[in-house]
């Protein structure tokens, strides 16, 4: 314990003694400058008992209070009219004290049997009621006093409580604001920085095309087209850290990269929620670049959900092929459909951001995209990727 808080509880111990000492000795003034007591400074003593009931009472405070209220049958026994003031005082203090310190039934308990006992000593020594009336209202007072100081404690009890709780809740409203900052730059990183490069990359190879008989500005921009995606791919991994932070707070254990190895996964979801497809693959699968494995397979997601929007549930056919030098992702679907497709005749555009979207990743990644309606019925998506031939073989 620090030194100030052990002088503190010091201090705050010897309190309540120099209260009884103050009551005593009030008392013993009171009597001696009284000359009309018939037995001298003796009739001090009920006066001086409650100045030692005073001291204790912290310790006992229901049994000081009603043994307080006793020391009347001393100024009676003594045959003076009753308590003097100092006595009076004292003894309203103990009733307070004890109202404030115990549950408020027993405290109001206590009150009562102290001030039954100073009444019925008064109507039993003394002919005239008023000194018992007096008393009473000096401990209803006191009662009502200690009253509101327990009220007072247990209400600053209540607001420790809630300012450390509202303390806790403002660090969680701190964090969260740093989440949604997380949030935020990954968003504005992806929105600006990812299409900046992206679009970067798309000129330098239109830029490779166009030079067909400059053999080293063809290997200088396809390495610097090489590197723009390589950018991309790691800003997107990146920020896909973030992201997950963000969310659900796994920023230390990111989330596996979707792959092309876990499509059957990503299929067998659909087929719970009702969607009948099916998956061929086709060659022998190799380790893929990062930027591409992804993007086949959110070109595949994007494809079954427009299935689900557009085509009705129908029936899908998911075929992957792997060549030596690229990988073809090819989701068809038969145009039956299953299930109700909402009105759609406010859309001005058939396939809106989703072709967008697929067209865009699929560029970035250097692939092409075939998207239209097949003959006899239904809907084709074709992507395919570019792969490097020293790729190696993944090891089903």
């Amino acid at each position: 314990m620090p030194d100030g808080s052990l002088s503190s509880a010091r201090l705050a111990a010897l309190v309540w003694p120099a209260v009884g000492l103050v009551i005593g000795g009030m008392s013993l003034v009171e009597t001696a400058i009284d000359t009309f007591l018939p037995s001298g400074m003796v009739t001090a003593l009920p006066g001086v008992a409650v100045g030692l009931l005073l001291a204790v009472c912290p310790r006992w405070p229901a049994s000081a209070a009603v043994v307080g209220s006793l020391t009347v049958l001393g100024n009676y026994a003594l045959g003076t009219p009753g308590p003097g003031g100092a006595q009076l005082i004292g003894m309203g203090i103990l009733v307070g004290h004890a109202a404030a310190v115990l549950p408020a039934r027993r405290g109001a308990v206590v009150a009562l049997v102290a001030t039954l006992v100073v009444l019925v000593s008064g109507f039993a020594y003394v002919p005239s009621p008023w000194e018992g009336f007096f008393y009473l209202l000096v401990t209803g007072a006191a009662w009502g006093v200690g009253t509101l100081v327990r009220q007072m404690q247990a209400r600053s009890r209540e607001l420790q409580v809630l300012a450390g709780r509202l303390a806790e809740q403002q660090e969680a409203v701190a964090a969260s604001a740093v989440v949604a900052e997380r949030s935020r730059i990954a968003r504005e990183v992806h929105d600006s920085v990812a299409h900046s490069v992206s679009v970067m990359v798309l000129q330098m190879g239109g830029l490779r095309r166009l030079l067909p008989d400059e053999p080293e500005a063809q290997e200088v921009l396809l390495g610097l087209e090489r590197l723009g995606r390589e950018a991309v791919d790691e800003m997107r991994r990146v920020v896909g850290i973030l992201r997950e932070g963000a969310d659900g707070g796994t920023a230390a254990h990111p989330a596996p990269q979707p792959s092309l190895s876990r499509l059957d996964a990503v299929l067998a979801e659909l087929r719970a929620g009702g969607l009948p497809v099916e998956l061929r693959v086709t060659g022998e699968p190799v380790e893929l670049p990062p930027l591409v494995d992804v993007s086949a397979v959110r070109v595949v997601q994007e494809a079954l959900s427009n299935v689900l929007r557009h085509a009705g549930g129908a029936a899908t056919t998911v075929e992957l092929d792997h060549a030596p030098d690229r990988v073809t992702v090819t989701v068809t679907d038969d145009g039956r459909r299953r299930l109700p497709v909402p009105d759609r005749s406010a859309e001005t555009a058939p396939g809106g951001h989703g072709q967008l979207h697929m067209r865009e990743r699929v560029s970035v990644a250097g692939g092409t995209l075939e998207v239209g309606p097949v003959r006899g019925g239904g809907y084709r998506v074709r992507a395919a990727f570019p792969v490097p031939a020293d790729r190696p073989t993944v090891v089903a």
